[in-house]
């Protein structure tokens, strides 16, 4: 679980609500490349075995072969690897206060972003698609008046009860702003002297 303690910027009285991470059945596409990333090279290996029937009896035509499944199976793993830490590193933060969107948008490279929740204007929640549909999962759109005008939580799992409760926070955050306002007093901007 995430310790909240370790973020930057904490707030008074926040508190960790959800955190959301995309839905483990967008990695189908990762994990049908690493099988097909180990079918490649033993059917590469039966094909030219058929073909060529002595080319593995001499040092060369093994050693090239090794060589070349090892790249392969190297190049392949570190792609899948990157794609993975992509998907794992994703996460979307939704505390009492505020919403943070961590984003990994390659191997060194992280964005942070983050809005309060009294900023939140509107959230939409999106399902396309059948295999969405069948593992209830999709998009959360968040409306801000912010900078940032649009925070999107992709492919999460139940985006309807996610943007419900983004909702109520963001209405019972407002209703506390409100209050901090209200409780201010007025500045004496007016009544100093020139």
């Amino acid at each position: 679980m995430l310790n909240l303690e370790k973020l930057p910027g904490l707030l008074p009285d926040e508190k960790l609500i959800r955190l959301y991470r995309r839905h483990p059945v967008t990695l189908f596409g990762l994990y049908m490349g690493i099988a097909i990333t180990f079918i490649i090279p033993l059917s590469a290996y039966f094909l030219i075995r058929g073909m060529l029937g002595n080319f593995f009896e001499t040092e060369a035509g093994l050693t090239l072969f090794v060589l070349f499944v090892s790249m392969f199976l190297l190049f392949a793993l570190l792609f899948m690897f990157q794609q993975f830490l992509d998907h794992w590193l994703d996460v979307w933060i939704l505390t009492n206060r505020r919403i943070i969107n961590i984003e990994q948008t390659g191997l060194f490279t992280r964005v942070r972003a983050e809005v309060r929740l009294y900023r939140v204007q509107d959230v939409t929640s999106e399902i396309k698609g059948f295999m969405r549909h069948m593992f209830n999962y999709g998009m959360v759109f968040t409306q801000t008046a912010g900078e940032r005008m649009r925070f999107t939580f992709e492919d999460i799992p139940e985006p309807k009860e996610a943007s419900k409760l983004i909702l109520q926070l963001a209405e019972r955050d407002q209703r506390t702003h409100e209050q901090e306002i209200t409780s201010e007093k007025p500045s004496d901007f007016f009544n100093s002297s020139p």
